[in-house]
């Protein structure tokens, strides 16, 4: 995307950036608003009398209307994002996302820091806890990877936890991966993340329909997870309780006409349990990226083949690695916790320790924990 007007008609850009400055107002809204005043040019010219008798709208966002609509104010947002290489893409554009477009209430405009392809499409989102187990991060990172790696697009909010996870495995398996911001991409959030959003730029977008300086709120999360659901074909929730932000996108998800997917945990951990309500409630119970392309059905053939990894031999372990292998467990384990387990004296523990982490058979976690690798064998 080279230029921020994106072909289309330079006043047109300027009147829709300046409407989305409200953070009121979506597509639905301005065609209501048009049809009531004749059109564009009516909509235009009006006052905010006209806008508030012809199109029943409120004194006080008539009055925003008008004024945004004569002020310079989006001619300045439009100026700020060429500078920063951001793309403002109306809803109008050739280049707007056709899933989002059909969304309810889609944004006016979409600010885009990268690129957006038609392979997007193709895309799932990835949401949850944003203070995840190890598995939950381990399981977030391994779908993405393998379904980007397939060529499937990441969709996600480039949040702490999940979020993060499931961005960095798309990475890692070599695909494209967009993050949705709860905030303008000039109050990029969490900060950080800064250095992730660098590398998704580069395979793929970081995009928000937010105006650029737009501080993140509590209000700005929901309304941000209806364009992270409304760019995938489904959404997948890894650990969320029932009260988290990730149901919220779920619920887009359903609205929006998407698949819902979950990914089961322990029954006695609370940020399984707003996945195993959605699975109860009909979400699809997903395991592997298999799972999830089955219920996808013909878009599922359309991608890429499995890369299939030649099977390694397991190392060979001398009884005292064989030892401390055996007391780690899939979840995290103390340093204390494997020394009373082996029977081994802490001394010999540690450097059996970082002997195991040389052969990538386990890996060490803040605060003196280690988990085994989730890829390998028994």
């Amino acid at each position: 995307m080279e230029s921020g007007i994106c072909d289309a008609d330079a006043g047109l850009l300027r009147d829709l950036v300046a409407l989305n400055m409200t953070l009121r107002l979506c597509v639905e809204d301005y065609e209501r608003l048009a049809a009531a005043l004749g059109g564009h040019e009516g909509l235009r010219k009006a006052s905010a009398g006209d806008i508030e008798r012809a199109a029943n709208v409120g004194p006080k966002l008539a009055a925003e209307i008008a004024r945004l609509l004569r002020s310079g104010d989006p001619d300045e947002e439009l100026r700020q994002a060429a500078e920063r290489s951001v793309a403002i893409l109306p809803f109008n554009s050739p280049a707007y996302p056709a899933l989002l477009r059909r969304i309810p209430e889609a944004p006016l405009v979409l600010y885009v820091q990268g690129e957006l392809q038609p392979a997007d499409a193709v895309a799932l989102a990835i949401v949850g806890s944003r203070f995840p187990t190890h598995y939950g991060t381990t399981q977030a990172g391994r779908l993405a990877s393998e379904l980007a790696a397939r060529g499937m697009t990441i969709v996600s909010g480039l949040a702490q936890g999940i979020d993060t996870a499931a961005h960095r495995g798309a990475l890692d398996g070599g695909g494209r991966t967009i993050a949705v911001l709860g905030g303008g991409i000039a109050r990029l959030y969490p900060a950080e993340n800064a250095p992730l959003a660098d590398e998704i730029v580069q395979h793929g977008a970081v995009v928000s329909d937010f105006p650029l300086h737009t501080r993140p709120q509590a209000f700005t999360f929901p309304r941000r997870n209806r364009i992270v659901s409304g760019l995938a074909l489904g959404v997948l929730v890894v650990e969320a309780d029932r009260d988290s932000g990730a149901l919220i996108t779920a619920d887009w998800a359903l609205a929006q006409g998407r698949e819902v997917f979950a990914l089961p945990g322990r029954v006695t951990d609370k940020r399984s349990r707003g996945c195993h309500l959605l699975i109860k409630q009909g979400a699809k119970l997903a395991e592997t990226c298999e799972d999830i392309l089955e219920e996808l059905g013909d878009v599922a053939r359309a991608l890429a083949p499995p890369r299939y990894k030649p099977q390694e031999e397991p190392l060979p372990l001398a009884a005292e690695q064989q030892a401390v292998y055996n007391a780690i467990g899939d979840d995290p384990t103390h340093i204390d916790a494997i020394t009373d387990a082996s029977g081994l004296p802490p001394h010999q523990v540690a450097s059996t320790l970082m002997l195991l982490e040389l052969k990538r058979l386990i890996t060490q976690l803040p605060g003196k924990h280690f988990v085994r690798k989730a890829d390998q064998p028994e």
